[in-house]
């Protein structure tokens, strides 16, 4: 602790941002925003009429605009940049074209797995009337609710904050930066609410809805083992169907654990007021979020290969697809 009471230093929130941010950060955007594009198209080639090729469809578009948006949000965190002198004032800029469409889009892919982990629990109690329950229509307006309810508690944010010319008394000089209006502390306040409320109650569900499908399943395939007539059979689930509940409940857990610091700092941040990004504990706060945003990063990067690993039809059309990029190319 210096002098001043904090716990870190300037110089140690520069050293972890450099790794977390410029380094590991960087590297890992980049190979998921490639991972995205491929399971975007492969989903496209299978075809969107399926419930979950269109649930993941939309899970890895809200995935590579969410790593797009962190490999700026990486870029503008770089502390080297201060070397430049550059008419840019980076760490503000980065908070309307950076850090909070991130949030916004890992909150979409939060609910979207919610969503995903609650059909897949449906599955697995009602498989006979889950496509009765479960419809292509149904599917597109709860995940384009999924988006709209995210994104529509940042409209006060971009209408409250612009970007614009800022002069700065201290270093004597005009840059562009990050503008706010008199309203600010009150749009401040809803994002703060409705950043928490929205985060938890989708990570707590898709804890919950994991959790059922752990136990459901386990049930249903000992149940199935001692099945004996047909129609005991009927009502347990399908191999295809177990594979996928099983690709569901990995994909799930891996949100699940990558999203765990993220929703702990927020509680962390109500009973901590020092802990936050202008308060006394800056350096922490950013240090902290540093983890954060590389957990988020990874897990948005990760479902390629959990995809490719577990279903045996991504990794088939995926082979194909590169097959015939080969084939092109030759």
């Amino acid at each position: 602790m210096n002098n001043s009471g904090e716990y870190l230093s300037d110089t140690d929130r520069q050293i972890f941002i450099i790794a977390n941010h410029v380094i590991i950060g960087m590297t890992i955007c980049l190979l998921g925003i490639v991972g995205n594009c491929l399971s975007i198209t492969v989903f496209l080639k299978q075809g969107l009429r399926i419930s979950v090729n269109l649930s993941l469809f939309a899970m890895s578009v809200s995935d590579l605009i969410s790593l797009i948006f962190q490999v700026w949000h990486n870029f503008c965190l770089n502390p080297y940049l201060e070397l430049a002198d550059l008419p840019v004032d980076f760490l503000t800029v980065q908070i309307l074209t950076a850090g909070s469409p991130n949030i916004a889009m890992t909150r979409i892919t939060s609910w979207i797995t919610m969503y995903i982990t609650a059909e897949r629990c449906l599955s697995v109690l009602l498989p006979l009337r889950i496509r009765n329950v479960v419809t292509f229509k149904r599917t597109v307006v709860i995940l384009l609710f999924c988006y709209s309810i995210n994104l529509s508690f940042y409209l006060p944010v971009y209408s409250a904050s612009s970007l614009g010319w800022r002069f700065y008394p201290s270093l004597n000089k005009t840059m562009f930066a990050f503008s706010e209006n008199n309203s600010t502390l009150v749009v401040s306040l809803l994002m703060n609410v409705s950043h928490f409320y929205l985060s938890v109650i989708a990570f707590i569900c898709n804890v919950i809805f994991t959790a059922i499908l752990v136990v459901s399943l386990k049930k249903k395939s000992e149940w199935r083992r001692s099945a004996t007539f047909v129609g005991d059979q009927n009502e347990a689930l399908t191999s295809r169907d177990k594979k996928t509940v099983t690709m569901v409940i990995v994909v799930a857990a891996i949100l699940i654990v990558c999203y765990s610091p993220g929703v702990t700092s927020c509680f962390v941040e109500i009973f901590v007021p020092d802990f936050y990004i202008f308060a006394k504990q800056k350096n922490v706060f950013h240090v902290i979020w540093s983890f954060c945003f590389m957990f988020h990063s990874i897990n948005a990067s990760i479902n390629v290969i959990v995809y490719y690993k577990m279903s045996s039809k991504y990794r088939a059309t995926l082979n194909k697809i590169l097959f015939d990029l080969n084939i092109v190319k030759t």
